[in-house]
């Protein structure tokens, strides 16, 4: 899937358009937001030239893509190819 394809998709579920509606836990993810929220682009797709740098004061780990490609990766996966919900009776032998 091309990048501008993934961004659209993505836009549309922040936007509220999509099938799925990303939500956030703030206080447990705050490194994944702050990758969605620096995430830039080089040459049409997701800028990823620091990756391969040690992490310096001016490009901290959680600015880089890497959180931000997880997220897109499991949002596309839910958003295109949903899975039948299978509700599973739980017991407890407590």
């Amino acid at each position: 899937m091309g990048h501008l394809e993934k961004q659209l998709l993505i836009n549309r579920g922040f936007d509220g358009r999509a099938r799925l509606v990303p939500y956030f836990n703030e206080q447990n993810n705050e490194s994944l937001l702050i990758s969605i929220q620096t995430a830039g682009v080089y040459n049409g797709k997701k800028d990823k030239r620091l990756e391969k740098t040690a992490e310096t004061e001016e490009s901290k780990l959680e600015e880089r893509t890497d959180f931000s490609d997880a997220f897109d990766t499991l949002y596309i996966g839910c958003e295109q190819f949903p899975q039948e919900t299978v509700l599973l009776p739980v017991t407890s032998d407590f």
